[in-house]
């Protein structure tokens, strides 16, 4: 084995590779598309990072059955929230021992094709609606919405900052 650690992630518009690279380069790990990991790392330890559809982080199973899952990390729309992370726990049946975290990613829907931009452009307005109907919002409430109205991102190295601080 090559390397004891490696990220590795799935990214539906790009957001969640973006976040697998910038924690790549704060642990000096090296980080690969899920597929696309060469086989030398088999068996290794991994951090998954992973973008979230209806409430599931794709492509964990795939990569805990190839690797050692030391961390899943799922990305979305959302503000963040403990109970996001412990939810995705659940519903993925992630172990106790892996650390789950849930970051706000970015939104692009002319970065969609197919049945996934259709169920986007309702799953939009429903959250816009939502959001609108509120007096006020939170910043990251505001950048949802922001993405629900054309391409916003979330995507910062300080948003990792309790990933890293897990993983080191």
């Amino acid at each position: 084995m090559v390397n004891s650690r490696i990220i590795v992630y799935s990214s539906n518009t790009g957001y969640t590779r973006q976040y697998a690279k910038l924690l790549g380069k704060a642990l000096d790990m090296p980080s690969y598309e899920l597929g696309s990991v060469p086989e030398c790392h088999a068996g290794a330890e991994a951090v998954y990072l992973g973008w979230l559809f209806a409430g599931s982080i794709v492509g964990y199973k795939k990569c805990a059955k190839k690797y050692n899952v030391v961390c899943a990390v799922g990305v979305g729309m959302s503000p963040p929230s403990p109970e996001l992370a412990e939810g995705l726990r659940a519903a993925m049946k992630i172990p106790e021992g892996v650390p789950v975290f849930y970051l706000q990613g970015g939104f692009d829907i002319a970065r969609l094709k197919g049945p996934m931009k259709l169920i986007m452009k309702f799953k939009c307005r429903e959250i816009a609606g939502r959001l609108a109907a509120k007096p006020e919002l939170s910043e990251a409430e505001q950048l949802t919405y922001d993405m629900t109205q054309g391409p916003a991102s979330a995507v910062s190295e300080a948003n990792l900052a309790e990933i890293l601080a897990a993983l080191r």
